[in-house]
């Protein structure tokens, strides 16, 4: 997030971590890096350095990140060194309240960067092994969440149901996402239709289901000063089709299959996972989940109440990225 928000402040980050992790901080900057929780950059009074994860309280959400903060945690504490999970506070706890709307995560931080994701097949074949060992650790022994189909999905078949007949007015982004959403909205229904046939088919498969990352790509993997990749952002990890990770890696980007051979990288894969053929129709699917999340959260957004901010800003450059439809996918048959 590009942005702070106003009503978590550097005070209140400081005061939750000397009150539950013991921490002293001396100095607390804003990264604004990521895109869905705000982070900051603290340094210690012992000269220790911090990663601090803030996500807005809600019923929902903090049971979620609950249970996910406490997967990448059993794992890490299973051996898996390369999951980089949140540390646990004095009485044992990974997520605490900063203020009565904010939750946060404190996270060791890591010297290095992010793997050239998108240049360098060596750095994503690292990443592809690191996945493979992921996906090879045995289930059966970690808490973790069971993904289910249709992220979003309800809120955006609400606006559908019930937003093509009246404009959107409240904020600067309001008429012209609107005019994009109504534009598109044949593409979304083509691309529930396609998702949801899909899913049945998956439905039939007999393949086991492995822990999986979520959003494996370059913004969510950290190569370290000794050449060593770390899992980052682990917030989404659930039980899942190993696919849920491999689309985005064999794709490369979010929008569309970029042409690039991965002879490597899937070699990579399965010397950590073991021998195993992504099936492309489950790929397919996760991309499609994928979309109709963003599309959805991006609609909410600005069918709502919202800011000339620069997180606006980006949001709505992103939303361009994912509408229409038939940018991403032109085999869709779009029904006039």
């Amino acid at each position: 997030m590009l942005e702070a928000p106003e009503d978590l402040t550097a005070e209140h980050i400081s005061a939750a971590l000397r009150r539950w992790w013991g921490i002293d901080p001396v100095d607390v900057d804003y990264a604004a890096v990521g895109h869905g929780s705000h982070n900051w950059i603290v340094l210690a009074a012992d000269a220790t350095k911090w990663f601090v994860k803030a996500d807005r309280k809600g019923e929902d959400t903090s049971a979620f990140f609950l249970s996910t903060y406490e997967t990448a945690a059993v794992l890490r504490d299973a051996g898996l060194d390369f999951v980089h999970a949140a540390v646990r506070d004095r009485s044992g706890q990974l997520r605490r309240e900063a203020s009565p709307s904010w939750e946060i995560g404190v996270f060791s931080f890591i010297d290095g960067r992010n793997p050239d994701f998108h240049g360098s097949a060596a750095e994503r074949a690292q990443i592809a092994e690191t996945l493979g060992r992921l996906h090879a650790h045995p289930p059966t022994s970690v808490p973790a969440l069971r993904w289910e189909p249709g992220y979003r999905q309800p809120e955006l078949r609400q606006l559908l149901a019930t937003t093509r007949d009246r404009s959107w007015s409240r904020g600067p982004y309001a008429q012209a996402a609107y005019d994009l959403f109504t534009t598109s909205a044949s593409g979304i229904e083509e691309l529930f239709a396609l998702q949801g046939h899909l899913v049945h088919r998956l439905r039939r498969a007999v393949d086991p289901w492995v822990i999986t990352h979520g959003e494996p790509h370059g913004g969510n993997t950290m190569l370290d000063l000794a050449k060593e990749i770390h899992l980052i952002d682990c917030n989404a990890m659930m039980l899942a089709p190993r696919e849920r990770d491999l689309w985005l890696l064999l794709y490369v980007g979010h929008e569309f299959p970029l042409d690039v051979d991965n002879t490597g990288v899937l070699a990579a894969y399965q010397r950590g996972a073991g021998p195993f053929e992504p099936r492309p129709f489950v790929l397919e699917l996760f991309r499609a989940e994928w979309h109709l999340s963003e599309i959805s959260g991006y609609l909410q957004e600005f069918s709502t109440p919202h800011g000339d901010s620069e997180d606006a800003a980006n949001d709505w450059h992103y939303l361009n990225r994912y509408l229409p439809v038939t940018r991403n996918w032109p085999e869709i048959r779009v029904r006039t």
